[in-house]
């Protein structure tokens, strides 16, 4: 019996031992601290204001065409306002993501370090996990302290120089060939 019960104290100490040496892991669902977070909302109504400015310029073009249906300028311009508003909005919806993951991801980082997590993975890439090991709510509540300040991609792009002119290489000279000339042909 003694040694039954030293036995059953040492397994235990094993499987102890086993747990202490599993790395501690978590989960947060980056989907909602991208949309709920304060920084996330403020990207969100950063990009509706862009979205109202150029509305209001395609709503103009409209209209004038609505007053003169032939007036091809004017077609013209909607259809390439229409083009670039729509390039635009896909470069500042990239960038604005790209802030908030930026800043999402830093926080992240320091809320692992600062806890022991040895890994925090995205909860949609986990198959299936404790609601223990989200943490989401803390990692919300951080990045709500954090202050994004967006900026537009088209302010942020430096205005096209003059591209300096290439060194002109000094002309070479033609080749001097002696090759035979034709003969003229005698007019008689």
């Amino acid at each position: 019996m003694p040694l039954a019960l030293l036995l059953s104290v040492m397994l235990f100490a094993c499987q102890q031992g086993d747990n202490a040496a599993q790395p501690k892991l978590a989960v947060v669902d980056m989907t909602r601290v991208m949309r709920d977070s304060d920084p996330g909302k403020a990207g969100v109504k950063f990009l509706e204001s862009l979205q109202g400015d150029i509305q209001t310029k395609l709503n103009d073009l409209q209209k004038r065409l609505e007053a003169n249906p032939k007036d091809v300028d004017a077609q013209k311009e909607l259809q390439a306002v229409y083009m670039s508003a729509q390039q635009r909005m896909q470069a500042e919806q990239q960038n604005v993501v790209n802030q908030l993951y930026d800043v999402i991801q830093r926080e992240i980082n320091a809320y692992r370090t600062e806890k022991g997590y040895a890994v925090i993975i995205s909860s949609e890439a986990a198959a299936a996990f404790d609601s223990k090991s989200d943490v989401t709510n803390e990692v919300l509540e951080r990045v709500n302290k954090q202050k994004v300040d967006f900026k537009s991609v088209a302010a942020k792009a430096p205005e096209a120089a003059p591209a300096p002119e290439a060194p002109k290489a000094p002309e070479a000279a033609a080749p001097k060939t002696d090759a035979p000339k034709a003969p003229k042909a005698d007019k008689k």
